[in-house]
């Protein structure tokens, strides 16, 4: 497609310049190794961290029979995950947003947000997962360093570097592998490494082909991802970029009967929708005597085009929709850390800023319902332009006092934001508008250990969250059925959450509870008909909730881990369409949730894997009233992986669903609550995988 031919000779010019500066590296300073996280920005110890943090090692995620990064967060406590259109990129929710959930956490791929300002997931599929080197989970944690959605926390898919040989010189390693699997799936994957000592180009793509479970859901997916990274004695640079190109048809939801009848059929024959994206990622960092100086800049596009059909042959009204949208985002993040001692005590003061600059295009065109597909589609109905500008100052100050080993710390954000959108077609005052918000964010936390292998930790912080453009916009909203721009109110949630953890020897445990108060939160509503899918500030709502998780390596060769997740999440106060909505239970919040999986290993070449997934009952989407005669069934699913490992060969069978569940992790209900609609999920299916790495 376009992008990757646009982007074909920077690829090229990297591996013809690579030689090159391997020739000319110096020696690099050995770092130790451990475990580190990005909640600073910088690099640092787990323990460091007053809060909870869990990290998935490449080790883990090798192990896992989980089949995509959803699935494999899914195994974290506090993560569920739910299926919107039959692709990859499920949608993911931490502590208890609902359909909201992917606008609540910040996701990060090597430090830089991947979240955007539109209504569209997270492109999880664009990233393989054997280019992971780890996972961090941090829950309530990140408003103050980066900003606007991270009220649930913050993710960061940190992705591994090309590393030499033992032996001084170039190291050069690749691997190619093929899957196939049910529903005429086919995955081709090849990776390309070339290393010294200090510098690495590391290479990753993949073509991903499926049927899918159901009709109307073909997904043709490739991805390209680039890694250069050079490292000297006092500080490194990268650039990373990356490329994706996706077409996935679209098959709609199946009503009640329908889910009997013909579960995986379709009444949306012609739907679907396309996603072209690309992105460029620079950063330095230098390290002195005094300090350590970091900055990235980073751009991104996307362009995404979509098909909605009408299927009903009105004469007089067309439902057809065809969109053409394209974002892009410039982000400049420079920072200082300063660590320095006064007497016993160990002192590390952050300072930086962040600058965002998003812009947003979308044309939506509509044509006569009598002629099928996306050609007819040529009648303009709207003209979306929409930006947003944030700039912010944020600092962060951590402390570990003497004796006690107590470590203490506090970070505060301002930042200005700069909204704007209108919709060109329409003359009318109310299809424009802008708004300009001076936002806080803060955050308090407390570690303590008791002993070596205890530690209590408390948080307590402010963050918020800006409207998408998607979320501002509503086609039929206006006074005369026309389009309408209402620039919501920043929503803002104040945290409390205490843990305790346990570390020792192959055991590790933590539990937590915690509570959520937030303030005008942005969510889709469509209680009252006249509202037609508008989106809103809400009155007051409350999330709270227990966490327990824990691991254990029982011998050398097992390795067992569980957690239980209990999530209580209502509206605090208010009526929609008369009807008064105080306690009631928040829609897509499963209130109880586990998972138990492990790995076993039944010869130094063979590991036999197995995950298995509980998600409790649950409202419907748009059920906020709570007085539909259904709720979403629970469900549990298991998924089986069998590894072979043969010199350089890699063999794997996995069997996902095994128990054949007939679920759907969506579903909503009916305009008069006695019925619903859903998206079928997948049953048992089975992949088989063979890998060939040469070194």
């Amino acid at each position: 497609m376009n992008l990757f031919h646009k982007t074909g000779l920077f690829t090229a010019c990297s591996c013809v310049c690579l030689p090159a500066c391997l020739a000319a590296s110096e020696p690099v300073i050995t770092l130790p190794e451990e475990i580190v996280i990005g909640a600073t920005r910088f690099n640092e110890a787990v323990h460091n961290r007053p809060v909870s943090t869990s990290i998935i090692t490449a080790e883990q995620i090798r192990n896992s029979a989980a089949q995509t990064l959803p699935e494999l967060l899914q195994s974290q406590a506090g993560i569920h995950i739910r299926n919107l259109d039959g692709g990859p990129d499920q949608q993911i929710d931490m502590r208890g947003f609902g359909i909201a959930g992917n606008q609540n956490t910040v996701i990060l791929l090597d430090g830089q947000r991947m979240n955007e300002i539109e209504l569209t997931g997270i492109r999880w599929s664009t990233i393989p997962m054997s280019s992971i080197e780890r996972i961090e989970v941090l829950r309530n944690d990140g408003a103050v360093t980066y900003g606007g959605g991270a009220t649930g926390g913050v993710i960061n898919i940190v992705t591994r570097a090309a590393t030499a040989g033992r032996i001084r010189g170039a190291r050069l390693s690749a691997s190619g592998g093929v899957a196939v699997g049910s529903y005429g799936a086919t995955d081709f994957t090849g990776t390309l490494n070339l290393a010294r000592e200090n510098i690495g180009l590391a290479l990753t793509a993949n073509s991903l082909r499926t049927n899918n479970y159901r009709d109307n859901n073909t997904l043709h997916q490739r991805n390209l991802q680039g890694d250069l990274r050079y490292r000297f004695t006092q500080g490194s640079t990268l650039i990373k970029f990356g490329l994706d190109d996706q077409t996935l048809e679209l098959p709609g939801n199946r009503t009640e009967q329908q889910l009997i009848t013909d579960r995986r059929g379709t009444a949306t024959p012609r739907d679907f929708s396309t996603r072209e994206g690309a992105y460029i990622t620079m950063r330095g960092e230098y390290n002195t005597s005094f300090a350590n100086l970091a900055a990235d800049l980073s751009w991104r596009d996307n362009h995404r085009t979509a098909l909605f059909d009408d299927y009903f042959g009105s004469p007089f009204f067309s439902t057809k929709a065809f969109l053409n949208t394209r974002s892009s985002s410039w982000l400049f993040n420079p920072r200082i850390k300063i660590p320095f001692q006064t007497g016993n005590m160990e002192h590390e003061w952050i300072i930086g800023s962040n600058h965002e600059w998003w812009d947003y295009h979308s044309r939506r065109f509509t044509g006569p319902s009598s002629i099928p597909g996306a050609a007819s589609a040529t009648a303009l109905a709207a003209n979306i332009l929409g930006s947003q500008e944030n700039h912010a100052l944020y600092t962060q100050y951590t402390t570990t006092l003497p004796v006690t080993r107590t470590i203490v710390s506090a970070g505060a954000r301002i930042q200005w934001t700069h909204n704007q959108a209108n919709d060109q077609f329409n003359p009318v005052p109310y299809a424009r508008g802008q708004q300009n918000r001076t936002l806080y964010a803060y955050d308090a936390g407390i570690r303590q250990p008791v002993g070596s292998v205890v530690s209590f930790y408390g948080k307590y912080g402010r963050s918020f969250r800006i409207a998408t453009i998607d979320e501002t916009y509503s086609q039929f909203g206006g006074p005369a059925f026309d389009s309408l721009i209402t620039l919501l109110e920043p929503q803002t949630a104040h945290t409390a959450e205490m843990g305790l953890e346990y570390k020792q020897g192959p055991v590790k445990a933590r539990t937590s509870v915690y509570r959520i108060e937030l303030n005008n939160e942005i969510s889709y509503m469509n209680i009252n008909p006249f509202l037609f899918g508008k989106n809103i500030n809400l009155p007051p709502t409350r999330r709270q909730g227990i966490e327990v998780e824990g691991s254990w390596a029982a011998t050398s060769t097992i390795d067992l881990f569980g957690n239980y997740t209990y999530t209580d999440a209502r509206f605090q106060e208010g009526t929609f369409g008369g009807k008064n909505v105080s306690g009631n239970m928040i829609p897509l919040v499963p209130r109880h949730a586990g998972t138990a999986g492990g790995s076993i290993r039944l010869t130094p070449a063979i590991r036999f894997s197995a995950l298995m997934n509980y998600t409790g009952r649950q409202v419907y989407d748009n059920d906020q009233t709570n007085d539909a005669t259904h709720r979403m069934p629970d469900y549990v699913t298991v998924d089986l992986k069998l590894s072979h490992q043969m010199a350089s060969w890699l063999m794997t069978f996995a069997v996902n669903n095994l128990l054949d569940e007939k679920y759907y992790s969506y579903g909503i209900r009916n305009s008069t609550g006695t019925s619903f609609s859903a998206l079928p999920a997948r049953t048992r299916n089975f992949w088989f995988t063979i890998k060939y790495q040469f070194n």
